[in-house]
């Protein structure tokens, strides 16, 4: 990480971004004014794999699914109902799926490997998720159709009451009020946290700024490391 203060009136920065279609991918350019604040600004640069986020899925006929570019394993079907996250912890310990009895809660990197970015509510009328696996349909707050958040394993150590929050990805709109109006604030595959548990009565609620709506009782799609 290199520390920079900003000593012009102005920084630009351009992003190279590689943009995937069918047919093949195409690079470009998009170039951000970054006003100086007088605060010292500290920057992560990144290079890796090309093919890194590109799934490899393959339908098990089992009630799985196997994702060949990152060796794990996933429950085809998710959980059909909302729980909190120690039931979540349980409801994976629990499961037999497919001859295997290992499963287990994802973490929020494997969870978020399988988010399909080009599918969302809004664009393709769908889940955000390769349509090999089966979501099930929610409703909003305000009646709408909806898919569910999806709860990982990982644990939130800070804010208010550190240890209180879990780590969930939208898979869906990623919902907020704001302004009187229920919208999506964060975008289709969005990570969030929410309480770990709660009295069902009081959700979902809206919670910060941007009013983000907590249902706690989310749904589970579980993983397990593939047989190699």
């Amino acid at each position: 990480m290199l520390p920079r203060t900003l000593g012009l009136a102005i920084l630009t920065i351009t992003l190279f971004l590689h943009v995937h279609a069918e047919g093949g991918s195409t690079q470009t350019a998009r170039t951000y004014r970054i006003v100086d604040t007088g605060v010292t600004t500290f920057f992560r640069f990144v290079r890796g794999n090309p093919d890194y986020g590109k799934n490899k899925f393959m339908d098990d006929k089992d009630g799985t699914v196997t994702d060949l570019a990152t060796g794990l394993m996933w429950q085809k079907a998710d959980s059909g109902r909302g729980m909190d996250w120690e039931a979540a912890l349980k409801y994976a310990e629990n499961l037999t799926l497919g001859g295997h009895e290992d499963w287990r809660l994802p973490n929020a990197k494997e969870l978020q490997s399988i988010v399909d970015y080009a599918r969302s509510p809004q664009t393709s009328d769908s889940a955000a998720i390769d349509p090999v696996f089966e979501t099930t349909p929610i409703k909003d707050p305000e009646g709408n159709r909806q898919y569910p958040y999806f709860w990982t394993s990982t644990t939130h150590l800070d804010g208010r009451n550190p240890y209180d929050s879990a780590v969930y990805i939208a898979f869906g709109a990623a919902q907020g009020r704001m302004r009187g109006r229920l919208m999506d604030v964060h975008g289709a595959g969005a990570q969030r946290s929410d309480p770990k548990s709660g009295n069902p009565a009081d959700y979902p609620q809206y919670f910060g700024p941007q009013g983000d709506v907590r249902y706690v009782f989310n749904y589970v799609r579980c993983v397990r490391t593939a047989d190699r």
